[in-house]
Parts: structure tokens; C-alpha cells; sequence
């Protein structure tokens, strides 16, 4: 009997024991900072979602911050297998995804939850399929609308009257040119300082990397605006994705998606919302929004950029189309 019984608990030892040895590991460099809000609002709930749902089937093992991977290399570094999946922005993987920024085009879309469901469901049309065909995005962002912060009043919102304003990218860069300022490009991390100094006027910048970078220290005059965001996905290698066992490939599919695009827009969202509104509480601060009239001859100035766009990057047209038409339905 105790034979019978210690052969029975070796078998069961056996048997967990190749359960864990047959489960799928799968690295996630986050590339963002602990406690930045993608990782405490999508990333770290998301793999916990997964890896509650998978025991023994799949394990998310997630790194934060910049150790596996940063936003210049963490494309190459997936599609290499040295991790599985990453956080990641179109804009920063070299000219590979010219389509998606349509996320940055100028008065597109407003709100971060809006542009996100647009964006996968251009995807999920096939309008996106030649940028897409190394990769499987899980989710995909549009991160944010920028709007702009100076250090000093306008003296109107008709024009920027030449204000030399730091730009995220080309297209926003245009967009300024188009409503009479001057673009400058200088990495985030020459900001603050070039803010302070007054070598530039002010900055082009979303809501909710307001705190992060300290900006009410130096800006105290906003414009609450909608100049283009970015495009971000989390991602796996087309080539990983396929060789999933079905199982782990079933749970991974199950919390991917719109659903959770949408929720990585809504996170943004209320990130940003919660820092205008402490910015438009302080006394120190003005906050100012376009009225209809201001907003529709902005609109006019900024068609150049958005017909340029158009007009330089093959498959544009349709794509711009149905994003417009996806996030207008969801906004309204």
C-alpha cells in the first residue's frame, strides 16, 4: 500500500511537473518606466489577466523599463525573439510604418479612446496589412492629441504669429508652419530647459505627459487642442505568434484586440483629463479652448498638411477615409 502510494504521488509530481515544463513563457519588455500609466493601467493588469486565465498553459514575465528593449530598438528586438513582446511607437521603428500616422495627422480625431478603436478597425479592414506583415499587434493606441503650452500669452489664437514651438514629428511640424508658427525639433529632453530659457516659445505635447515632464514650472498659457497624436501597438512577432500552441494562442486572443485597445485609450484618456483639470484649477495657469469659428479656420490652415500627407504616402486616401468615419461614429 505505501508502495502503491508513493508511486501514486511520483506520478502526480511527474505530471505538474510537465504542466510547468510544457507551459509557453513569453517575455514582455514594457520599455516605460515602472509606474507610468501604460504599465499600472494596461500592461501589468493585462498580464496578470493572462497569466491568471493560463496557468500552466502561458506566462507573461514582464520587464519594466528600458533593460530588454527601448522604443529605437524593441521592434528589432521581438522580431529576434530576445523578448516576446513589446510596447512599442510606430514613429520610432525607422519609415516602416508610413500608414499609421495618420494617428498624427491634425484635428482627426479627439480623444485617445476614439482614435484607438479607429485604428484597429482600419487594421482589421486590411488597410494596414503592408506594415503589419512582420508583426501581430495585441493592441493598438492612438496615443493622445497634442495640444500646445507656451510660456507667455498668444496674442491671438488667429494665428501663432511665428512662436517658436517644439514638435513631436514632420507632420506636426507642417500643421505649426500651416498655422503661423515656427517648429522646432528637439528631443523631450531638452525641453524643459529650452522652455525655461525661452530659446523656444513653447511646446506641442499631449495632456497627459504634462506632469511627467514638469511642465507647469515653465508653461502657464494653454491651447486645449487636438494637433495629432502618435501610433503605438503591443506586439509580437508574426513568426512567434504562429508557432503558439492553440491553447496559449486562444487565451492570448481573447484579451487582445479592440476591447483592449479601447481600454488602453480610455486609460490615456483619464490620465490626461485628470491633469488639465489640475492644471485649469491653479491660479498660476490659463487654460483657453477654440470656438467653432477658431476651430474651423484652424481646420482650414491645416488641410495643406493633411493633403501632403495624402498625397505622399501610397494607400492613404482610403485609410484616412475609414479612420475618420471609425472615430466619428465612436465619438459621437
Amino acid at each position: 500500500m505505501i508502495g502503491r502510494a508513493c508511486l501514486g504521488l511520483a506520478m502526480m509530481a511527474a505530471a505538474a511537473g510537465s504542466a510547468i515544463a510544457d507551459e509557453t513563457k513569453l517575455a514582455f519588455a514594457t520599455v516605460t518606466p515602472p509606474g507610468s500609466v501604460v504599465n499600472t493601467q494596461i500592461i501589468l493588469p493585462w498580464a496578470k489577466r493572462i497569466n491568471d486565465e493560463g496557468k500552466g498553459v502561458v506566462a507573461i514575465d514582464v520587464r519594466e523599463g528600458p533593460t530588454l528593449a527601448n522604443f529605437g530598438n524593441v521592434y528589432e528586438r521581438v522580431l529576434s525573439d530576445v523578448v516576446q513582446i513589446g510596447w512599442g511607437i510606430q514613429a520610432a521603428i525607422g519609415g516602416k510604418f508610413p500608414l499609421s500616422n495618420v494617428n498624427a495627422l491634425p484635428l482627426v480625431f479627439e480623444r485617445s479612446v476614439d482614435g484607438s478603436i479607429a485604428f484597429w478597425r482600419v487594421y482589421k479592414a486590411g488597410l494596414l496589412n503592408s506594415e503589419y506583415d512582420q508583426v501581430v499587434p495585441l493592441m493598438l493606441v492612438a496615443l493622445p492629441t497634442s495640444g500646445l503650452h507656451f510660456a507667455r500669452p498668444l496674442k491671438s489664437l488667429e494665428s501663432l504669429d511665428g512662436a517658436k514651438l517644439i514638435v513631436p514629428g514632420k507632420i506636426q511640424g507642417e500643421a505649426i508652419t500651416n498655422l503661423g508658427g515656427t517648429p522646432n525639433s528637439l528631443p523631450l529632453t531638452d525641453m524643459y530647459e529650452a522652455l525655461q530659457r525661452h530659446t523656444v516659445d513653447g511646446t506641442m505635447i499631449a495632456w497627459v505627459a504634462f506632469n511627467p515632464w514638469k511642465l507647469a514650472e515653465v508653461t502657464f498659457y494653454h491651447v486645449d487642442t487636438s494637433l495629432g497624436g502618435a501610433a503605438g501597438m503591443v506586439f509580437m512577432s508574426k513568426a512567434k505568434y504562429d508557432a503558439l500552441p492553440p491553447a496559449a494562442r486562444k487565451i492570448i486572443d481573447a484579451n487582445s484586440g479592440e476591447d483592449w485597445s479601447r481600454r488602453f485609450g480610455t486609460a490615456l484618456d483619464a490620465e490626461g483629463d485628470a491633469q488639465r483639470a489640475a492644471v485649469k484649477a491653479s491660479d498660476k495657469q490659463t487654460v483657453v479652448e477654440l470656438t467653432p469659428a477658431q476651430r474651423a479656420s484652424w481646420e482650414k490652415k491645416v488641410t495643406p498638411s493633411i493633403a501632403q500627407w495624402t498625397k505622399d504616402v501610397p494607400g492613404a486616401e482610403p485609410v484616412l477615409a475609414r479612420y475618420r468615419a471609425e472615430a466619428a461614429k465612436h465619438g459621437s
